[in-house]
């Protein structure tokens, strides 16, 4: 009895420790601190963000989000 409770453990132990070694990691997001909207070229207000290809760009406001998102290629550097 003892020895199926072991292996029941044993099993436990090895699908939980698979499931931590396995599951996958959050994505790291690099901030570049621009002071300048790549949208408008205005000011940055220390709200309004958004993220492309894991870097994370300051906007002036939520207005130039969509823009920024339907053409990046045209806002930001490669």
């Amino acid at each position: 009895m003892k020895s199926k409770v072991g292996i029941i453990l044993g099993v436990i132990l090895v699908v939980l420790l698979g499931y931590i070694l396995m599951r996958p990691t959050a994505a790291k997001t690099i901030q570049v601190n621009n002071e300048l909207c790549p949208v408008s070229g205005k000011a940055v207000n220390g709200s309004d963000t958004y993220v492309h290809k894991g870097k994370e760009y300051n906007l002036c406001s939520d207005e130039c989000k969509q823009p920024l998102s339907e053409h990046p290629e045209q806002y930001l550097p490669e």
